[in-house]
Protein backbone atom coordinates (compact mmCIF):
# COMPACT_ATOMS: atom_id res chain seq x y z
CA UNK A 1 0.00 0.00 0.00
CA UNK A 2 1.49 3.41 -1.16
CA UNK A 3 1.67 5.77 1.77
CA UNK A 4 1.12 9.41 2.31
CA UNK A 5 3.46 11.60 2.37
CA UNK A 6 4.07 15.47 2.99
CA UNK A 7 3.55 17.05 -0.53
CA UNK A 8 6.68 19.46 -0.28
CA UNK A 9 9.59 20.68 -2.24
CA UNK A 10 11.30 20.34 1.09
CA UNK A 11 11.51 17.33 1.45
CA UNK A 12 13.37 16.37 -1.34
CA UNK A 13 15.46 13.30 -0.77
CA UNK A 14 19.25 14.34 -1.06
CA UNK A 15 22.40 12.51 -1.80
CA UNK A 16 25.26 11.64 -0.47
CA UNK A 17 28.37 14.01 -1.18
CA UNK A 18 29.04 13.07 -4.63
CA UNK A 19 32.19 13.78 -7.23
CA UNK A 20 30.08 16.84 -8.30
CA UNK A 21 29.81 18.29 -4.78
CA UNK A 22 33.51 17.40 -4.53
CA UNK A 23 34.46 19.66 -7.19
CA UNK A 24 31.90 22.15 -5.89
CA UNK A 25 33.95 22.50 -2.93
CA UNK A 26 37.33 22.90 -4.95
CA UNK A 27 35.79 25.73 -7.05
CA UNK A 28 37.30 28.96 -5.10
CA UNK A 29 35.74 32.55 -5.35
CA UNK A 30 37.76 34.75 -7.24
CA UNK A 31 39.43 37.68 -5.72
CA UNK A 32 37.45 40.73 -5.52
CA UNK A 33 38.97 43.86 -8.22
CA UNK A 34 40.70 47.01 -6.32
CA UNK A 35 39.81 50.08 -8.64
CA UNK A 36 42.17 52.50 -8.75
CA UNK A 37 41.50 56.13 -8.54
CA UNK A 38 44.38 58.66 -9.73
CA UNK A 39 44.13 62.22 -8.43
CA UNK A 40 45.68 65.01 -10.87
CA UNK A 41 47.43 67.63 -9.09
CA UNK A 42 48.41 70.77 -10.80
CA UNK A 43 52.46 71.61 -10.92
CA UNK A 44 53.40 74.63 -8.64
CA UNK A 45 53.63 77.83 -10.26
CA UNK A 46 55.42 80.80 -9.55
CA UNK A 47 52.36 83.09 -9.02
CA UNK A 48 50.71 80.26 -7.01
CA UNK A 49 51.15 80.24 -3.42
CA UNK A 50 49.98 76.82 -2.83
CA UNK A 51 48.57 73.36 -5.36
CA UNK A 52 45.27 73.54 -6.96
CA UNK A 53 43.81 70.05 -6.48
CA UNK A 54 41.69 68.63 -9.40
CA UNK A 55 39.82 65.50 -8.81
CA UNK A 56 38.98 63.75 -11.95
CA UNK A 57 35.30 62.90 -12.68
CA UNK A 58 34.34 59.30 -11.62
CA UNK A 59 33.28 57.20 -14.52
CA UNK A 60 29.52 55.79 -14.23
CA UNK A 61 29.63 52.11 -13.21
CA UNK A 62 29.88 49.32 -16.05
CA UNK A 63 26.86 48.13 -17.16
CA UNK A 64 26.14 44.37 -15.17
CA UNK A 65 23.64 41.12 -15.42
CA UNK A 66 23.04 39.58 -12.49
CA UNK A 67 21.30 35.99 -12.30
CA UNK A 68 18.75 35.22 -9.86
CA UNK A 69 17.08 31.82 -9.67
CA UNK A 70 14.49 30.88 -7.35
CA UNK A 71 12.20 27.41 -7.58
CA UNK A 72 8.68 29.18 -8.23
CA UNK A 73 6.71 29.26 -11.40
CA UNK A 74 7.13 31.96 -14.31
CA UNK A 75 3.71 32.97 -12.76
CA UNK A 76 5.20 35.19 -10.25
CA UNK A 77 7.09 37.28 -13.38
CA UNK A 78 5.02 40.06 -12.50
CA UNK A 79 5.41 40.20 -8.90
CA UNK A 80 9.28 40.01 -9.00
CA UNK A 81 9.39 42.74 -12.23
CA UNK A 82 7.53 44.76 -9.33
CA UNK A 83 10.50 44.77 -7.11
CA UNK A 84 12.91 45.33 -9.35
CA UNK A 85 11.96 47.88 -10.41
CA UNK A 86 12.41 50.50 -7.90
CA UNK A 87 15.82 48.78 -7.71
CA UNK A 88 16.91 49.68 -10.93
CA UNK A 89 16.04 53.20 -10.07
CA UNK A 90 18.59 53.07 -7.32
CA UNK A 91 20.85 50.92 -9.43
CA UNK A 92 20.47 51.81 -13.05
CA UNK A 93 23.51 50.07 -14.00
CA UNK A 94 22.66 46.38 -13.33
CA UNK A 95 20.61 43.96 -14.79
CA UNK A 96 18.96 41.15 -12.86
CA UNK A 97 17.82 37.86 -15.38
CA UNK A 98 15.32 36.06 -12.99
CA UNK A 99 15.40 31.97 -13.78
CA UNK A 100 12.17 30.02 -12.63
CA UNK A 101 13.16 26.53 -11.97
CA UNK A 102 10.02 24.80 -10.22
CA UNK A 103 10.63 21.29 -11.41
CA UNK A 104 14.36 19.14 -10.32
CA UNK A 105 15.51 22.86 -8.39
CA UNK A 106 17.68 21.46 -6.05
CA UNK A 107 19.50 18.92 -8.47
CA UNK A 108 19.93 21.89 -11.06
CA UNK A 109 21.45 24.28 -8.73
CA UNK A 110 23.78 21.64 -7.23
CA UNK A 111 25.16 20.99 -10.47
CA UNK A 112 24.94 24.34 -11.91
CA UNK A 113 27.53 25.41 -8.58
CA UNK A 114 29.64 22.82 -9.41
CA UNK A 115 30.24 23.25 -13.07
CA UNK A 116 30.84 26.97 -12.00
CA UNK A 117 27.72 28.01 -14.21
CA UNK A 118 25.20 28.64 -10.89
CA UNK A 119 23.69 32.19 -10.81
CA UNK A 120 24.82 35.00 -8.27
CA UNK A 121 21.74 34.76 -5.75
CA UNK A 122 19.54 32.10 -5.24
CA UNK A 123 16.84 30.84 -3.14
CA UNK A 124 17.86 27.51 -0.73
CA UNK A 125 16.57 26.33 2.15
CA UNK A 126 18.93 23.10 3.15
CA UNK A 127 21.99 24.89 4.32
CA UNK A 128 24.07 22.34 5.61
CA UNK A 129 23.74 20.55 2.59
CA UNK A 130 25.69 23.39 0.83
CA UNK A 131 27.77 24.67 3.07
CA UNK A 132 29.10 21.30 3.07
CA UNK A 133 29.84 21.27 -0.56
CA UNK A 134 31.39 24.80 -0.71
CA UNK A 135 28.58 26.25 -2.50
CA UNK A 136 27.33 29.22 -0.11
CA UNK A 137 28.63 32.86 0.80
CA UNK A 138 28.52 33.15 4.33
CA UNK A 139 27.13 36.58 4.67
CA UNK A 140 28.53 37.56 7.88
CA UNK A 141 30.91 39.73 7.14
CA UNK A 142 28.57 41.59 4.31
CA UNK A 143 25.87 42.38 6.99
CA UNK A 144 28.61 43.66 9.68
CA UNK A 145 30.43 45.95 6.44
CA UNK A 146 30.01 49.01 5.87
CA UNK A 147 27.11 48.41 3.39
CA UNK A 148 25.46 46.01 5.62
CA UNK A 149 21.91 45.36 7.22
CA UNK A 150 20.52 45.26 10.39
CA UNK A 151 19.41 41.92 10.95
CA UNK A 152 16.94 42.67 13.99
CA UNK A 153 14.73 43.77 11.55
CA UNK A 154 13.92 40.13 11.07
CA UNK A 155 12.01 37.45 13.48
CA UNK A 156 14.86 36.44 15.55
CA UNK A 157 13.30 32.83 15.22
CA UNK A 158 13.30 32.83 11.65
CA UNK A 159 16.39 34.28 11.04
CA UNK A 160 18.04 31.77 13.41
CA UNK A 161 16.93 28.98 10.86
CA UNK A 162 19.54 30.04 8.36
CA UNK A 163 22.21 29.87 11.01
CA UNK A 164 24.39 26.86 10.55
CA UNK A 165 26.76 27.68 14.23
CA UNK A 166 28.20 31.13 13.36
CA UNK A 167 27.77 30.91 9.27
CA UNK A 168 25.10 32.88 8.37
CA UNK A 169 23.46 31.16 5.18
CA UNK A 170 21.17 33.83 3.48
CA UNK A 171 18.63 36.50 4.57
CA UNK A 172 15.00 35.32 4.67
CA UNK A 173 12.80 36.18 1.45
CA UNK A 174 9.11 34.81 3.50
CA UNK A 175 8.44 31.90 5.67
CA UNK A 176 5.38 29.97 7.14
CA UNK A 177 4.81 28.05 10.58
CA UNK A 178 2.83 25.17 10.53
CA UNK A 179 -0.29 26.06 11.96
CA UNK A 180 -4.30 24.73 11.66
CA UNK A 181 -6.97 25.49 9.33
CA UNK A 182 -10.55 24.78 10.52
CA UNK A 183 -13.49 24.29 8.22
CA UNK A 184 -16.43 26.26 10.28
CA UNK A 185 -18.99 25.05 8.02
CA UNK A 186 -18.78 21.76 9.66
CA UNK A 187 -17.93 23.18 12.84
CA UNK A 188 -21.46 24.87 12.78
CA UNK A 189 -23.29 21.82 11.58
CA UNK A 190 -22.04 19.65 14.26
CA UNK A 191 -22.69 22.74 16.57
CA UNK A 192 -18.78 22.56 18.18
CA UNK A 193 -17.66 25.51 19.14
CA UNK A 194 -14.15 26.35 17.00
CA UNK A 195 -10.59 25.68 18.63
CA UNK A 196 -8.88 28.33 20.15
CA UNK A 197 -5.41 28.89 20.83
CA UNK A 198 -5.10 27.39 24.70
CA UNK A 199 -6.51 23.46 23.32
CA UNK A 200 -4.80 20.63 23.67
CA UNK A 201 -3.87 17.12 22.52
CA UNK A 202 -7.33 15.83 24.33
CA UNK A 203 -9.45 18.61 22.78
CA UNK A 204 -7.90 17.97 19.38
CA UNK A 205 -8.98 14.16 19.88
CA UNK A 206 -12.48 15.11 20.96
CA UNK A 207 -12.98 17.61 18.38
CA UNK A 208 -11.89 15.48 15.74
CA UNK A 209 -14.18 12.45 16.50
CA UNK A 210 -17.08 14.91 16.79
CA UNK A 211 -16.44 15.78 13.38
CA UNK A 212 -15.98 12.70 11.87
CA UNK A 213 -19.20 10.95 10.04
CA UNK A 214 -20.35 9.33 7.03
CA UNK A 215 -19.62 6.69 4.89
CA UNK A 216 -18.09 5.86 1.20
CA UNK A 217 -18.06 9.09 -0.71
CA UNK A 218 -19.78 11.36 1.49
CA UNK A 219 -17.36 10.21 4.09
CA UNK A 220 -16.09 13.34 6.55
CA UNK A 221 -12.98 13.18 8.28
CA UNK A 222 -12.34 15.14 11.51
CA UNK A 223 -8.30 15.01 10.92
CA UNK A 224 -5.45 14.46 8.36
CA UNK A 225 -2.23 12.82 9.25
CA UNK A 226 1.10 13.57 7.67
CA UNK A 227 3.53 10.41 6.89
CA UNK A 228 6.54 12.35 7.30
CA UNK A 229 9.45 13.73 9.29
CA UNK A 230 9.21 17.23 9.43
CA UNK A 231 5.05 18.08 10.76
CA UNK A 232 5.89 15.40 13.17
CA UNK A 233 8.96 17.36 14.62
CA UNK A 234 6.64 20.25 16.32
CA UNK A 235 4.48 17.10 18.40
CA UNK A 236 7.69 15.60 19.84
CA UNK A 237 9.44 18.72 20.58
CA UNK A 238 6.23 19.91 22.42
CA UNK A 239 6.24 16.75 24.58
CA UNK A 240 9.92 17.36 25.46
CA UNK A 241 11.42 14.50 22.55
CA UNK A 242 13.41 14.85 19.47
CA UNK A 243 14.49 12.54 16.79
CA UNK A 244 18.40 13.35 16.53
CA UNK A 245 20.71 14.74 19.00
CA UNK A 246 21.20 18.91 19.25
CA UNK A 247 24.47 18.34 17.71
CA UNK A 248 23.29 16.47 14.88
CA UNK A 249 25.69 13.50 15.23
CA UNK A 250 23.01 10.57 16.66
CA UNK A 251 19.57 9.40 16.88
CA UNK A 252 20.12 7.29 19.80
CA UNK A 253 19.26 8.58 23.16
CA UNK A 254 16.58 10.62 21.25
CA UNK A 255 14.30 8.82 18.72
CA UNK A 256 13.87 5.90 20.90
CA UNK A 257 13.57 8.22 24.00
CA UNK A 258 10.21 7.95 26.07
CA UNK A 259 9.02 11.80 25.13
CA UNK A 260 9.64 10.83 21.46
CA UNK A 261 8.33 7.54 21.82
CA UNK A 262 4.92 8.95 23.48
CA UNK A 263 4.06 12.08 20.72
CA UNK A 264 4.89 9.64 18.01
CA UNK A 265 2.18 6.88 19.31
CA UNK A 266 0.17 9.93 20.12
CA UNK A 267 0.15 11.12 16.57
CA UNK A 268 -0.36 7.38 14.99
CA UNK A 269 -3.43 6.62 16.93
CA UNK A 270 -5.41 9.57 15.65
CA UNK A 271 -5.13 7.71 12.51
CA UNK A 272 -4.60 4.18 13.49
CA UNK A 273 -6.89 3.32 17.07
CA UNK A 274 -9.36 6.60 16.55
CA UNK A 275 -9.58 6.53 12.46
CA UNK A 276 -9.68 10.04 12.70
CA UNK A 277 -8.27 10.63 9.32
CA UNK A 278 -8.13 8.77 5.78
CA UNK A 279 -6.44 5.89 5.04
CA UNK A 280 -4.64 6.46 1.41
CA UNK A 281 -6.82 4.27 -0.18
CA UNK A 282 -9.83 6.27 1.05
CA UNK A 283 -7.71 9.37 0.06
CA UNK A 284 -7.45 8.45 -3.43
CA UNK A 285 -11.55 8.88 -3.25
CA UNK A 286 -11.73 11.59 -1.98
CA UNK A 287 -8.53 13.24 -2.57
CA UNK A 288 -5.63 15.25 -0.46
CA UNK A 289 -6.08 16.99 2.22
CA UNK A 290 -6.69 20.45 0.38
CA UNK A 291 -9.47 19.44 -2.07
CA UNK A 292 -10.72 17.29 1.47
CA UNK A 293 -10.88 20.76 3.27
CA UNK A 294 -12.11 22.58 0.35
CA UNK A 295 -15.22 19.98 -0.16
CA UNK A 296 -16.41 19.89 3.08
CA UNK A 297 -14.51 16.59 3.32
CA UNK A 298 -12.02 17.38 6.08
CA UNK A 299 -12.47 19.42 9.71
CA UNK A 300 -9.06 19.98 10.58
CA UNK A 301 -6.07 19.88 9.47
CA UNK A 302 -2.36 21.85 10.15
CA UNK A 303 0.01 23.09 7.12
CA UNK A 304 1.91 26.05 6.00
CA UNK A 305 -0.01 29.22 4.99
CA UNK A 306 0.46 28.08 1.70
CA UNK A 307 -3.17 27.20 0.56
CA UNK A 308 -4.64 30.28 2.30
CA UNK A 309 -5.04 32.50 -0.65
CA UNK A 310 -7.10 29.36 -2.36
CA UNK A 311 -8.95 29.07 0.19
CA UNK A 312 -9.97 32.23 0.13
CA UNK A 313 -10.77 32.34 -3.75
CA UNK A 314 -13.22 29.26 -2.77
CA UNK A 315 -16.92 30.45 -3.00
CA UNK A 316 -18.89 29.91 0.12
CA UNK A 317 -15.67 28.18 2.35
CA UNK A 318 -15.50 29.64 5.35
CA UNK A 319 -12.25 28.54 7.57
CA UNK A 320 -10.59 30.22 10.36
CA UNK A 321 -6.80 29.24 12.03
CA UNK A 322 -5.64 28.34 15.33
CA UNK A 323 -2.03 27.15 16.48
CA UNK A 324 -1.28 23.70 17.09
CA UNK A 325 -3.01 22.08 20.29
CA UNK A 326 -0.86 22.37 23.32
CA UNK A 327 1.09 19.12 24.31
CA UNK A 328 -1.64 17.36 27.43
CA UNK A 329 1.00 15.56 29.32
CA UNK A 330 3.79 18.94 29.32
CA UNK A 331 1.49 21.77 28.54
CA UNK A 332 3.81 22.63 26.28
CA UNK A 333 4.38 24.07 22.44
CA UNK A 334 6.56 23.93 20.45
CA UNK A 335 5.76 25.24 16.45
CA UNK A 336 7.84 24.37 13.12
CA UNK A 337 8.84 26.97 10.86
CA UNK A 338 9.21 26.45 6.85
CA UNK A 339 11.91 29.02 5.83
CA UNK A 340 13.17 30.06 2.18
CA UNK A 341 16.39 32.11 2.16
CA UNK A 342 18.02 34.55 -0.34
CA UNK A 343 21.44 32.88 -0.34
CA UNK A 344 25.37 34.08 -2.79
CA UNK A 345 27.11 31.87 -4.55
CA UNK A 346 30.67 31.83 -3.04
CA UNK A 347 32.55 31.99 -6.88
CA UNK A 348 29.87 34.81 -8.00
CA UNK A 349 32.05 37.98 -9.79
CA UNK A 350 29.98 40.13 -8.43
CA UNK A 351 29.44 38.97 -4.58
CA UNK A 352 31.16 41.99 -2.97
CA UNK A 353 29.31 44.49 -4.81
CA UNK A 354 26.41 44.32 -6.89
CA UNK A 355 25.34 40.58 -5.86
CA UNK A 356 25.00 41.49 -2.60
CA UNK A 357 23.09 44.85 -3.12
CA UNK A 358 20.76 42.54 -5.45
CA UNK A 359 20.26 39.83 -2.44
CA UNK A 360 20.03 42.62 0.11
CA UNK A 361 17.35 44.19 -1.95
CA UNK A 362 15.38 40.79 -2.38
CA UNK A 363 15.06 40.12 1.62
CA UNK A 364 14.35 43.79 2.36
CA UNK A 365 11.01 45.28 3.41
CA UNK A 366 10.37 46.39 -0.10
CA UNK A 367 10.03 43.05 -1.83
CA UNK A 368 8.70 41.17 1.55
CA UNK A 369 5.77 43.87 1.44
CA UNK A 370 4.82 43.50 -2.34
CA UNK A 371 4.89 39.45 -1.93
CA UNK A 372 2.78 39.77 1.04
CA UNK A 373 0.13 42.16 -0.75
CA UNK A 374 -0.16 40.18 -3.92
CA UNK A 375 -0.90 36.81 -1.15
CA UNK A 376 2.39 34.47 -1.98
CA UNK A 377 3.64 35.06 1.09
CA UNK A 378 3.74 36.47 4.84
CA UNK A 379 6.60 38.76 5.44
CA UNK A 380 9.72 37.59 8.04
CA UNK A 381 10.12 41.52 9.41
CA UNK A 382 7.49 42.76 12.18
CA UNK A 383 7.84 46.52 11.11
CA UNK A 384 6.32 45.41 7.50
CA UNK A 385 3.72 42.98 9.45
CA UNK A 386 2.76 45.94 11.44
CA UNK A 387 2.77 48.43 8.45
CA UNK A 388 0.05 45.82 6.75
CA UNK A 389 -1.95 45.25 9.57
CA UNK A 390 -1.74 41.19 9.57
CA UNK A 391 -1.97 40.96 13.27
CA UNK A 392 -5.24 42.80 13.22
CA UNK A 393 -6.45 39.94 10.65
CA UNK A 394 -8.62 37.40 12.29
CA UNK A 395 -7.03 34.59 9.84
CA UNK A 396 -3.61 36.11 9.28
CA UNK A 397 -2.66 36.80 12.93
CA UNK A 398 -2.53 33.10 13.93
CA UNK A 399 0.98 32.43 11.74
CA UNK A 400 2.93 35.63 13.23
CA UNK A 401 1.23 34.13 17.05
CA UNK A 402 3.02 31.22 16.37
CA UNK A 403 6.42 32.54 15.80
CA UNK A 404 7.36 32.71 19.45
CA UNK A 405 6.89 29.13 19.68
CA UNK A 406 9.56 28.70 17.04
CA UNK A 407 12.04 27.52 19.97
CA UNK A 408 14.01 24.45 18.61
CA UNK A 409 15.68 23.99 14.69
CA UNK A 410 14.62 22.02 12.39
CA UNK A 411 16.98 18.24 12.72
CA UNK A 412 17.77 19.21 8.94
CA UNK A 413 19.31 22.40 10.22
CA UNK A 414 21.72 20.13 12.60
CA UNK A 415 23.46 17.92 9.60
CA UNK A 416 24.52 18.01 6.53
CA UNK A 417 23.48 14.33 5.87
CA UNK A 418 20.39 14.29 8.00
CA UNK A 419 18.11 13.68 4.75
CA UNK A 420 20.08 10.46 4.28
CA UNK A 421 19.15 9.13 7.66
CA UNK A 422 15.20 10.49 7.58
CA UNK A 423 14.68 7.88 4.98
CA UNK A 424 15.32 5.80 8.00
CA UNK A 425 12.45 7.53 9.93
CA UNK A 426 10.40 7.72 7.22
CA UNK A 427 10.32 3.62 6.81
CA UNK A 428 10.01 3.01 10.38
CA UNK A 429 6.70 5.88 10.34
CA UNK A 430 4.68 3.96 7.24
CA UNK A 431 5.27 0.84 9.16
CA UNK A 432 3.53 2.02 12.13
CA UNK A 433 0.97 3.87 10.38
CA UNK A 434 0.52 0.77 8.81
CA UNK A 435 0.10 -1.51 11.94
CA UNK A 436 3.09 -3.26 10.79
CA UNK A 437 5.04 -2.84 13.94
CA UNK A 438 4.60 -0.53 17.16
CA UNK A 439 5.91 2.89 17.07
CA UNK A 440 8.16 1.93 19.44
CA UNK A 441 9.71 -1.06 17.52
CA UNK A 442 9.57 0.61 14.11
CA UNK A 443 11.86 3.86 15.71
CA UNK A 444 14.04 1.53 18.21
CA UNK A 445 14.95 -0.58 14.54
CA UNK A 446 15.69 3.05 12.71
CA UNK A 447 18.17 4.46 15.23
CA UNK A 448 21.19 2.09 14.38
CA UNK A 449 20.69 3.46 10.91
CA UNK A 450 20.54 6.77 11.23
CA UNK A 451 23.40 6.64 13.41
CA UNK A 452 25.56 4.96 10.79
CA UNK A 453 24.25 7.69 8.29
CA UNK A 454 24.62 11.01 10.86
CA UNK A 455 28.12 9.58 12.28
CA UNK A 456 29.54 9.91 9.07
CA UNK A 457 30.46 13.65 10.04
CA UNK A 458 30.74 13.53 13.39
Amino acid sequence: MKSKRLDRRDFLRLGTLTAAGAALAACAPPKPQVVERTVEVTAPAQVQEKQVVVTATPAPPAQVTLRAAMWDSAEVEPMETEILKAFYEQYPHITVNIEFNPEAYDDKLITGLAAGNAPDVFLWWNYPKLIALGGLEDLTPYVEGPRGVDLNMYYDQVLSYARVGRFLSGLPKDFTPRAYFYNKKLFDEAGVPYPTNDWTWDDLVTIAAQLTKGEGADKQYGFYNYIGSYPLQGYVWSNGGDFISPDGKKASGYLDSEATIEAVEWYVDLHLRHHLSPTTMEEGTLGGATEMFINNRLAIFDNGRWPQSQFKSVEGLEFGTVLPPKCSYTGKLVTVIHLACWCMNPASRYKFDEAWELLKWEAGPLAQKVRTEAGWAIPAIPSVVEELGLLNDPIDKTWFEAVPHATVKPCFTRSAVYWQADEDLTVALEQAFLGKKSVAQALAEAVPLMDGKLGVLA
